[in-house]
């Protein structure tokens, strides 16, 4: 294998890994995104559930009616 052609195929690999590497920071910055979303729905929700002061469960001490 000549240096031009080395140096072509080391070219054309480069080329493939700035293309894979823009995708993937793509992914992730929208996973992160996504993440963001996901965190303050859980936040919100978990507000909504109500505490048990004695032993801090996250389940109400209520039964339920068909009970």
């Amino acid at each position: 294998m000549n240096i031009e052609s080395r140096i072509a195929r080391l070219e054309e690999r480069l080329t493939w890994l700035q293309k894979h590497t823009t995708e993937q920071d793509r992914v992730i910055n929208s996973q992160s995104l996504e993440i963001g979303k996901l965190t303050k729905a859980l936040l919100a929700l978990k507000k909504q559930v109500p505490v048990s002061p004695d032993d801090g469960s996250e389940m109400p001490e209520e039964r339920p009616p068909h009970y």
